[in-house]
């Protein structure tokens, strides 16, 4: 069951056409306005507050649609990756400056070069073959390479 202060919100809302109203609460406003005489007294009051508010004369407003169109926009902000871009890739042809993008596109040698020297990522520069090698030199050491021999 609907309240007053229910059905003057859904009228306030939906206006004071049921039928405008969504299917379920159409019902139940129905319902309401057949039981209540408040309901009919607030529902009268608000028909005749739409049909005041429909006589009212819309102003004509000569010019004003090119008045609107005629008027200059403000100046639009560019976004960060507009100005990054423009920073780039100046479109211009009296700011032609090479520089930028040659520091642009040299940012990854640069990055890579720096965490190269900073991590070794798991490589290591001593290796064990150095202890091999030594041990062959001893064994071969050992050995007698006298001319008879071959």
């Amino acid at each position: 069951m609907i309240t007053l202060d229910e059905f003057s919100h859904l009228i306030e809302v939906h206006s004071s056409n049921l039928a405008a109203w969504p299917s379920d609460l159409q019902i139940a406003g129905e319902d309401f306005l057949a039981t209540s005489e408040e309901a009919r007294a607030l529902m009268k009051d608000y028909l005749e507050l739409e049909q005041q508010l429909d006589e009212l004369p819309v102003p004509m407003f000569s010019g004003l649609e090119a008045k609107i169109l005629g008027q200059s926009l403000p100046p639009r902000t560019p976004s960060l990756l507009e100005q990054l871009l423009e920073w780039l890739l100046p479109n211009s042809r009296f700011r032609l400056r090479l520089w930028q993008p040659v520091a642009a596109a040299c940012l990854p040698l640069v990055f890579g070069i720096v965490l190269g020297n900073f991590y070794s990522f798991g490589v290591t520069f001593e290796s064990d073959e150095m202890e091999y090698w030594e041990d062959e030199l001893t064994m071969l050491s050992l050995n007698n390479y006298s001319e008879n021999d071959f």
